[in-house]
């Protein structure tokens, strides 16, 4: 029996997780998604105009709410999406996230513009002021057009069809212009000689007597204005052709290829995108921002984030259960209404699998699908997820799980430095998910360094520290991600290259 057979025995009749993204899945998003705590008050703040920031762990379905945000309240906005940043410095200064947001509303209001002008029946009465800072635009903020293509817009926005059709029949007739000309001065110029005994000149052809008329292109925009000023003319003239609300949705800052997932280049990437607050106060200019809490804690004391929006990404038990009933229901045509109809035992999977998803949608379907596939393997008739198969697939899930897409490293690290692999490889001498410094010591025998490892492994919040004391009133730590406490209780060993 073939898998597709399989999976349509259990009820299926699509695969529900072969897909881990919002991006992947925004065709048929709205069907399974399920609202977090986080969506309701990031909807009203939305609807009213207001900027929305989200943060949270990869994974959580920060992109699937910004979409579902974009769908419930934003249909009469112009809503235009960041998700590329290559375009500016690693370490960009307030005038180049400027520029970005320029480059976005430029995009958006030339889509719009350019297809409606018209010479003789103008659809906006733009004044030259308007006229240049379009050209500014096309000529600064865009890519994608060719030179050629660009100066015959230029030319379309700033001058009218009469002078552009007369201009063009002057340089088409200037050939015949310039041979006649040049045949009556030569006449002239032949008799003049002859007359007064020159010697004659040799014709040389046809002369550029008449010299061809080129319009002047003004796009020369003062370079000296603030970048402010030129967004703020950028979203004036936006409102001036009818987009009245605008909406910058920017998303997967942290998955720039140059940051190399290094927490510390992320953060300060970020950290002039949060602190241009005045930006976010203008009136007619909305902002939602998904970001990776963990550059998000670095740069929350420079962010004034009691003035907006701001809320974590997070899901309960009972939420997470109810977003895979919702998956199942979608990819079964509702023959699968809940995970109970899928497993053999609900109190196991409830008691030993759903933990492990660390309150996180992606974890549970990359879970299900080690699961499913395990019970593939071990009997292609069943039904049922059994009990066999949530354990073996739970297994492979916690050795294979990819810890680098959730815990940063930096970027210009060697192979051998310390990372999360490291760290878990002293984790999983623990006998157990509790630890002091001394304890740590003894059972990885990480000597002096042992402080500096905990410190290190706090940072990246792979662990954390207890309120209770340890024994003789030392500091205790647990570890904090589910994955590894399984893998430190079940004696799993993890490796980089598994």
């Amino acid at each position: 029996m073939d898998f597709d057979a399989f999976t349509q025995g259990l009820g299926l009749t699509r695969y529900p997780f072969s897909v881990f993204t919002a991006e992947e899945e925004r065709d048929f998003l709205s069907s399974v998604f399920v609202r977090p705590l986080a969506y309701s008050p990031a909807m009203q703040a939305a609807s009213t105009s207001k900027s929305v920031f989200l943060y949270g762990e990869r994974g959580t379905g920060k992109t699937a709410l910004v979409f579902e945000l974009i769908n419930a309240c934003l249909s009469e906005s112009t809503v235009v999406e960041i998700s590329d940043f290559s375009g500016i410095p690693i370490t960009p200064n307030q005038s180049d996230i400027r520029g970005l947001y320029v480059s976005a509303l430029a995009t958006a209001l030339l889509k719009k513009l350019l297809p409606t002008i018209s010479d003789f029946f103008p659809p906006y009465k733009l004044s030259s002021q308007e006229k240049v800072l379009l050209s500014y635009l096309l000529q600064h903020h865009t890519t994608a057009l060719s030179r050629n293509e660009l100066m015959e817009d230029l030319r379309r926005i700033q001058y009218s069809r009469l002078k552009r059709a007369t201009v063009s029949l002057f340089n088409l007739s200037r050939g015949l212009l310039n041979r006649a000309a040049g045949v009556a001065i030569d006449m002239f110029s032949e008799t003049v000689s002859k007359s007064l005994g020159l010697p004659q000149s040799v014709a040389g052809g046809a002369k550029d007597y008449l010299q061809a008329i080129d319009l002047k292109v003004d796009g020369a925009l003062d370079e000296a204005k603030a970048s402010l000023v030129i967004l703020q003319q950028t979203i004036a003239l936006c409102r001036k052709i009818g987009m009245d609300k605008l909406t910058l949705v920017l998303d997967r800052i942290d998955e720039d290829s140059r940051l190399r997932n290094d927490s510390e280049l992320i953060a300060d990437f970020l950290r002039p995108f949060l602190s241009e607050n005045d930006i976010f106060y203008e009136q007619h200019l909305q902002f939602i921002f998904s970001i990776w809490s963990v550059p998000f804690q670095k740069v929350k004391p420079d962010f004034r984030a009691n003035k907006f929006c701001v809320e974590q990404v997070c899901w309960e038990s009972h939420e997470l259960l109810s977003a895979l009933d919702k998956r199942l229901q979608c990819h079964s045509s509702g023959n699968v209404q809940s995970y109970i109809a899928l497993v053999d035992d609900a109190a196991f999977f409830l008691e030993r699998v759903l933990p492990l998803a660390n309150a996180n949608p992606r974890d549970l379907w990359q879970m299900m699908n080690r699961i499913i596939r395990e019970q593939y393997a071990l009997n292609v008739s069943s039904k049922k997820l059994t009990q066999d198969a949530m354990e073996r697939g739970v297994k492979r899930f916690v050795q294979e799980f990819s810890y680098y897409e959730y815990y940063p490293r930096k970027k210009d690290a060697r192979a051998n430095s310390l990372d999360v692999y490291s760290y878990i490889a002293h984790l999983n001498k623990l006998p157990q998910i509790r630890f002091t410094t001394n304890s740590l010591n003894s059972a990885a025998g990480t000597g002096g360094s042992t402080a500096n490892y905990i410190v290190g492994m706090e940072g990246i919040g792979l662990v954390r520290r207890c309120e209770e004391k340890g024994p003789n009133g030392a500091t205790l730590y647990e570890i904090r991600d589910p994955k590894v406490r399984f893998a430190v209780e079940n004696q799993i060993e993890i490796r980089r290259d598994a």
